[in-house]
C-alpha cells in the first residue's frame, strides 16, 4: 500500500479530540447505503409489478393478433397454416368475436364474447377457478369471467340468457336473439376489466347458433418480446390484405404509462444518492480544514500535489464504495427475502396479487452501485483539489 492511500484510509479513523469527523463519515456511508438500497427497492418492485401484468395480459390474450381487412376471414384454414410453420410461431388458431349482453333474472350485464375450439384453449388451464376446459365440447356450455360470474349471481353450472344483437332474422333485418346457456367454467386472469366482461364459447356453437363467420386468428409465441420480428416475416408471408398487430402495440400507453412511472421513480430516488454525495463533499471539506497542518507538513517534505489530491480521493471513494456495497446488499437481500417469504401482502381483493411482486437481477445492482462509485468519484475532485492548493508557508508560519 503507497502512503497516499495509507494516510488516505486513516483520516476515515479520528481521534477522540476529532470525533465529529468520524461520525460524519459515517453519515455519508449511511446516506450512501440508504439511497442505493431505496433505489434497489423501488425498481424491484416497479419491475415485478410490469412483468405481472404483462403475465396476467398475456395469459388471455394474444402475442399477435391477425384480421382480415375486408371483414370476416374467409380462407381461416389457409391462414392459420401459413402462420403455424412461420419461425417463432407455437400456436396459431381462429377466433370469433362479438358483443352481447347476460340476464339473470333482473341482473343485466354488457359482455364481450369469444369463440374458440376447445381444444385451442389450454392456455386456460392454469386460471381456472371451477369447472374444465373440455366443458367447451359440450353444445351450449361457456367459460366465464369470476367478476362476472360474481356480478350476474352464477355459480359453475347455472343456466342464463346469452343475448346476441343480430342472432335472428326477420323482413326488417337482423333482430336480436336470447340463447340458453350454462357456466361450464369460472376462471380468473386478474385483470378486472376482462374478468368483469369476458365469455368464451365453443366456436362451433356460435357458427351454429348465430351464424358468425371468423373474425381473426390468435397467435401464440416461443418468445414474447420477438413479437415484432415474427410480425414482419407474417406480413411477408401472408401478403396485403391482412393486419397483424403484436400485443405491444395492442397495449401500449399502458405499457408506456408504467415505463415512464419507472424512470420518474429512477430519476427522484437517484437525487437521494445525489445528496448524499453532497455529504462527502462537506465531509472530505471539514477533513481538509482539520488536517491543514498535516497536509502543509506533507507538502513541505516534497509530497506533491497530486498525492494531496490521491489522498483525499481515496478517503471519499472509500466511503462511496462501502456505501454502495451495503446498500447494494441490503437491498438485494430485501427483495429475496420478499420473493420466497412474501412478508409484504396486499389486499387480494384491490391489487389481484397476493404480495408484492419485486424483482430484480444481479446486473441491475452490480450496474447501480458502479454508477454510485462514479458519483462518488466525482464528488472527491473538489475537496481534493482544495487539498491540494494550500499554501505550506502560509499555513505553518505561525506553527
Amino acid at each position: 500500500m503507497n502512503y497516499e492511500t495509507s494516510i488516505g484510509l486513516r483520516y476515515l479513523r479520528s481521534k477522540r479530540k476529532e470525533a465529529f469527523i468520524s461520525f460524519t463519515t459515517w453519515i455519508s456511508v449511511a446516506g450512501i447505503a440508504i439511497g442505493v438500497m431505496a433505489l434497489i427497492v423501488v425498481i424491484a418492485v416497479m419491475t415485478g409489478f410490469q412483468d405481472e401484468i404483462r403475465d396476467r395480459i398475456l395469459g388471455i390474450n394474444p402475442h399477435i393478433l391477425i384480421l382480415d381487412l375486408k371483414g370476416e376471414m374467409k380462407e381461416s384454414q389457409r391462414v392459420v397454416d401459413t402462420v403455424k410453420s412461420t419461425p417463432g410461431v407455437t400456436q396459431a388458431f381462429p377466433f370469433v368475436a362479438f358483443q352481447g349482453m347476460v340476464q339473470n333474472r333482473k341482473q343485466l350485464s354488457g359482455v364481450a364474447v369469444k369463440g374458440l375450439r376447445g381444444n385451442d384453449v389450454k392456455f386456460l388451464e392454469g386460471l381456472l377457478q371451477e369447472g374444465r376446459i373440455d366443458a367447451l365440447n359440450r353444445k351450449g356450455n361457456i367459460l366465464m369471467g369470476k367478476e362476472l360470474a360474481k356480478h350476474m349471481g352464477l355459480n359453475y353450472g347455472d343456466a342464463f340468457n346469452l343475448m346476441v344483437p343480430f342472432g335472428g332474422v326477420s323482413p326488417m333485418g337482423a333482430v336480436p336473439e336470447t340463447l340458453k346457456m350454462r357456466v361450464g367454467g369460472i376462471f380468473e386472469t386478474g385483470m378486472y376489466e376482462i374478468d368483469n366482461t369476458l365469455i368464451i364459447m365453443s366456436i362451433d356453437d356460435v357458427e351454429s347458433m348465430i351464424g358468425v363467420g371468423v373474425t381473426g386468428i390468435e397467435v401464440k409465441l416461443a418468445d414474447v418480446y420477438k413479437a415484432g420480428e415474427v410480425q414482419k416475416n407474417l406480413g411477408k408471408r401472408l401478403g396485403p390484405g391482412y393486419l397483424a398487430r403484436t400485443w405491444i402495440e395492442m397495449n401500449k400507453n399502458l405499457f408506456s404509462a408504467l415505463k415512464l412511472e419507472k424512470i420518474a421513480m429512477f430519476i427522484i430516488l437517484a437525487l437521494i444518492i445525489l445528496v448524499a454525495s453532497f455529504n462527502i463533499v462537506s465531509s472530505l471539506i471539514m477533513t481538509v480544514m482539520e488536517k491543514q497542518k498535516d497536509i502543509a507538513i506533507l507538502k513541505a517534505i516534497g509530497a506533491k500535489k497530486r498525492s494531496i489530491m490521491q489522498i483525499f480521493m481515496v478517503e471519499g471513494i472509500t466511503i462511496g464504495i462501502v456505501g454502495a456495497l451495503i446498500g447494494s446488499l441490503g437491498g438485494y437481500l430485501i427483495c429475496q427475502i420478499q420473493q420466497t417469504y412474501k412478508i409484504i401482502t396486499l389486499p387480494k381483493d384491490i391489487y389481484y396479487i397476493s404480495a408484492l411482486p419485486m424483482k430484480i437481477s444481479l446486473f441491475d445492482v452490480f450496474l447501480l452501485a458502479l454508477v454510485t462509485t462514479c458519483i462518488c468519484i466525482l464528488s472527491t475532485l473538489y475537496p481534493s483539489y482544495r487539498a491540494a492548493k494550500i499554501d505550506p508557508v502560509e499555513t505553518l508560519r505561525y506553527e
